[in-house]
Order: C-alpha cells, then structure tokens, then sequence
C-alpha cells in the first residue's frame, strides 16, 4: 500500500505550499481506516520532508521522477519513509529507498546493525533498516529481483551532525555502511549527487 504518490515535481510543489504532512496524514486516515494521527507522527512528516524536499529540489532531478512516501512493505506492518523513483545516468530504471531519522545523537553497541539512542533505546541502525527494506523487495518483487530494476538504499540524519569519531560509523557498522551510506546534516550536497547518479 502506498500512502502517498507524486511526481517528484509534484512532490515539491506540496513541500513548498507547506501541504505535504496534511496530504501524508489525509491518506493514512483513509487507506488505514484510523481515527486519528500522533501528532509528533505529523510534526516528522513536517520537518523531515521539507529537509528531504530540499534535497529533491537542488539535485535538479527530472520532473517526473518518481516519489512514494510511506510505502507499507507487503504482508507486513513497516513502512519505507521515502522512495524516489527514475533512471541512472546510463538510462537504467530504478529506484532509491531512503530511510529518515530526526535523531541527532546515538551510541554504538556490540550488536551487529543495532546502535542506542536515548529515546528509543537499542534499535536499528538506519543504514541497516533501509538495507533490510531493501532486501525484502528484492525478495518480493521479481523486476528487483531478476535485476530489471536498479535498487540502491541510504539514511538521511537530517538533524545530525557527525562526531568525530561517529558512532553510527563504526567498524561494526562499515559493511552495512558500505552497502547503504549514512547522510548527516552537512552531507546534503554529497545525498544530491547519489540521488542524482542513480535516480536523477
């Protein structure tokens, strides 16, 4: 199921008339037949889009590039936070899966692809959870799956800004961190030109 679907024209347009959290919670009233939205669900809709919404807009990608928010992963109850969707620089289709956080600190652990974090105590490591969605659809979706469809995955820390050393860095991370990069808040222009390369 998908809660919200545009081009990535259309997407900014919404993000800049301030329209985008109102449409995303809208439509998850309505296809997941709920009374009510939490509010701080809505205030990360709020400020992570217009973040992400920046980025889309200074990548220059093709209007009618692709973008879904909220996409509820098949059979089960997760959520991808956001895909853009269009062809790499050789002309081949795919698409990205970026997973955002509002964190602005978290902790290592010992625990492969699990990092701390004071309000939400041990849980994933973005790169990883976006690496997991990644995973699934390439086991749920053939055109993934036979390579028809280029699929890349990252996290975008919008509110983070990187330590030195970086916890979320960490050698017990790096395969994961290869595989899926990590944006923090100074990182927008390197997340434009990923998004740019593949999708753009």
């Amino acid at each position: 199921m998908i809660v919200y679907k545009n081009s990535s024209h259309g997407f900014i347009d919404d993000v800049n008339t301030n329209t985008i959290a109102d449409k995303i919670r809208e439509s998850v009233l309505e296809k997941f037949g709920w009374e009510r939205v939490n509010q701080n669900e809505v205030m990360a809709w709020i400020n992570s889009m217009q973040f992400i919404g920046n980025v889309i807009e200074r990548a220059k990608v093709a209007d009618d590039c692709g973008i879904l928010i909220e996409y509820n992963l098949p059979s089960t109850s997760k959520r991808v936070d956001f895909i853009i969707a269009g062809k790499d620089e050789s002309g081949k289709a795919g698409f990205i899966i970026i997973e955002l956080k509002q964190w602005t600190e978290a902790e290592r652990t010992n625990k492969d692809g699990v990092v701390n974090t004071n309000y939400f105590g041990n849980t994933l490591h973005p790169s990883y959870q976006a690496y997991s969605y990644k995973l699934y659809l390439k086991d749920y979706n053939e055109n993934v799956y036979n390579n028809s469809l280029q699929i890349k995955s990252c996290a975008y820390l919008h509110n983070y800004s990187e330590k030195s050393p970086e916890p979320l860095r960490d050698d017990i991370y790096s395969d994961i961190v290869s595989d899926s990069p990590i944006y923090f808040k100074d990182d927008q222009l390197q997340l434009e030109e990923f998004i740019k390369i593949f999708v753009g």
